[in-house]
């Protein structure tokens, strides 16, 4: 079995990995679904400082941190399981380790 780890991803390279649908949907799960655990802050601005990852799943993580508590938010939006995706996704990886590399 393959195991992969996180690699950190930009704007640019999110919009790369992502077809009209599924940027819809990414979009529509950052402004409705992320809640902070600890104060239950749930507003268009909730993320301070985020990072994205295509994590070692080959699903998007967002990291950062509440913008009311400060408190750590982790989330993970599932993509790894499409296969037009996930074929992006190893490819992305490929190139990655290309550039790593040189």
């Amino acid at each position: 079995m393959i195991h992969f780890s996180d690699i950190e991803i930009n704007k640019f390279q999110l919009n790369s990995l992502l077809n009209q649908h599924e940027k819809k949907g990414f979009k529509f799960l950052l402004r409705n679904e992320i809640c902070c655990s600890s104060c239950k802050n749930k507003d268009l601005q909730i993320i301070n400082k985020h990072t994205l990852y295509l994590d070692r799943f080959n699903d998007l993580k967002i990291s950062g941190e509440c913008s009311n508590c400060g408190s750590s938010i982790n989330y993970i939006i599932p993509f790894g399981h499409s296969e037009t995706f996930f074929r992006k996704a190893i490819q992305f990886r490929h190139k990655h380790l290309e550039t790593v590399d040189n």
